[in-house]
């Protein structure tokens, strides 16, 4: 779909190759961004509501 968006406007096939190899890797960090704030909210969440265990999550 964004082969079909950027041909639209004029975005030569060598540039669409490029933009698809660098999201790639910024997708990457998106994803690893995104999980590591989802688990740090979920532990947050835990310890507040007394559900979290220190010693079985292996937290001195």
């Amino acid at each position: 779909m964004l082969v079909i968006i950027l041909e639209s406007i004029n975005v030569p096939s060598a540039g669409i190759a490029l933009i698809l190899g660098i999201d790639r890797i910024l997708d990457m960090c998106r994803t690893v961004v995104n999980v590591t704030g989802d688990l740090t909210v979920t532990t947050i969440v835990a310890s507040a509501e007394g559900q979290l265990d220190s010693q079985q999550a292996g937290v001195a």
